[in-house]
């Protein structure tokens, strides 16, 4: 209603009489002007509260003039301030997802990818999906020329954290300590260096186990010894044929001792645990110790009862007759599951084009105002008590082989494509083959029998018929 018909319909509720005074017609005139603007007024208090019609700003305005309009005092009571470069539908669609988001939970795992996407300024939301443990975001990005870029960006729950212990200058029987700060058992690698001379058969006991891991042969000074579960030794690289024996002795004394089951060197006697090239060290969560040493010709012998003749001279060879324990270095390198810790990995080929821009600083943020942009996004949704940590990667695009075949020449070259690829040729027979198939039966019998175990603390038994 403008201000002339509200000013008419006051003068028409007078009598008569009085509808044509000057001086109270020019009254209700001023009147109806004023309750026009407040009415106006109203409209405009109204309409600024409301994120989608709130007043917006250029998008070329500076970050501070930005936050003074309608638009971004309303954001500012969310904690969220309009960005260089950003477009005013987009912060409204910011705003609105950011509401969304406080809605429906923040430390979700979905809910930090799209956390994450907002700062890359792609449109929401983003395609969120599943690769086992790892949730991955896709999300569609403009790159400088205008050409739309889709962004992958993913995210691990207790990622696996590189660990390393190093020990150097160690001498016989010294205890070494590691840690695992992680949450599951984890197998290290070992590695042992000759820095002194010569080590013949080196002895590595891991205190709590109580389990001895003995390498039959000698590492060469300077070189390294290099340990893995399910490899074989390797020697500066190289694999070697000496085996790794895992042993527990503690059940056996010295040779001294007049229980027969007891000594080392009893055709009775029996190992809790003895196997080669089988097991190999765990560290569970938390401090395991550990001590270094070597063996002489009587020991090894000692350990090795059960093998061929044969056997038992090539691996006491390879001792010392009598034991000199040289220093050396020792390198523990494992992976930990890292708790209360959430990483997420980003391309490192790609910045958002608001982060391209010089600030007020005349500085370009680039790639370290990404990962701080990112950084306060994972802190603003991460629950309470966990770490968020940023990870860049570098996407590769797909590998193409291609295998040309001519007389007497077959060329094989390798490119990369960004699109993707089928094979278009399949391998043809290259002459006469021999498929052998085996065809004996598979056993239908099963051998069994009656008797009584007695298990021992090391996990083994006897058999008592």
């Amino acid at each position: 209603m403008s201000a002339d018909q509200r000013a008419r319909r006051m003068v028409g509720y007078l009598p008569a009489v009085l509808q044509s005074g000057s001086k109270l017609q020019a009254f209700f005139s001023t009147l109806a002007l004023e309750l026009e603007q407040m009415e106006s007024g109203l409209t405009r208090l109204m309409r600024s509260r409301w994120y989608s019609l709130a007043r917006g700003f250029p998008q070329s305005d500076l970050p501070t003039d930005k936050a003074d309009s309608e638009l971004g005092r309303v954001a500012a009571l969310y904690g969220l301030t309009p960005r260089r470069g950003e477009s005013e539908d987009y912060f409204r669609e910011h705003l609105a997802a950011l509401v969304e988001l406080h809605r429906t939970g923040l430390a979700s795992a979905p809910a930090l990818l799209r956390l994450a996407s907002m700062v890359y300024m792609a449109r929401q939301p983003p395609d969120i999906t599943w690769e086992g443990d790892v949730a991955v975001g896709t999300f569609t990005v403009l790159r400088a020329d205008g050409t739309p870029r889709t962004v992958r960006l993913e995210l691990v729950d207790n990622p696996r954290t590189r660990a390393v212990a190093s020990f150097r200058n160690v001498g016989a029987a010294q205890r070494l300590l590691t840690n695992n700060g992680g949450l599951e058992t984890e197998l290290p690698q070992i590695a042992l260096r000759a820095t002194e001379r010569e080590i013949a058969v080196p002895i590595l006991h891991q205190v709590e186990t109580g389990l001895d891991f003995i390498f039959l042969g000698r590492v060469p000074l300077g070189s390294t010894l290099t340990l893995n579960k399910g490899r074989p030794p390797f020697i500066d690289g190289h694999p070697v044929s000496q085996p790794l024996i895992v042993a527990n002795p503690t059940r056996f004394a010295g040779p001294d001792n007049p229980s027969a089951p007891a000594r080392f060197n009893a055709p009775t006697a029996r190992f809790s645990v003895f196997s080669e090239n089988d097991q190999f060290p765990e560290m569970v969560p938390g401090e395991t110790h550990w001590t270094y040493d070597t063996l002489d010709r009587q020991q090894v012998r000692s350990y090795l009862l059960g093998w061929s003749a044969q056997r038992q001279d090539e691996a006491v060879a390879q001792a010392l007759e009598q034991r000199n324990t040289p220093r050396a270095d020792l390198r523990f390198d494992w992976s930990e599951v890292t708790p209360a810790t959430c990483t997420l990995r980003i391309p490192v080929d790609y910045i958002p084009l608001h982060l391209q821009l010089r600030g007020e600083d005349l500085q370009v943020p680039g790639l370290p105002g990404l990962i701080q942009e990112l950084t306060a996004a994972m802190e603003y949704g991460r629950a309470a008590g966990v770490t968020a940590r940023i990870e860049l990667t570098l996407p590769m695009p797909p590998e193409a082989l291609i295998a040309r075949e001519g007389p007497l020449n077959m060329d094989i070259t390798t490119r990369f494509t960004m699109e993707e690829f089928t094979v278009k040729d399949a391998l043809a027979s290259f002459g006469s083959t021999i498929d052998l198939h085996d065809t004996f039966d598979p056993p239908r019998e099963e051998l069994s029998w009656d008797g009584v175990f007695d298990a021992t603390r090391f996990d083994t038994s006897r058999f008592k018929p």
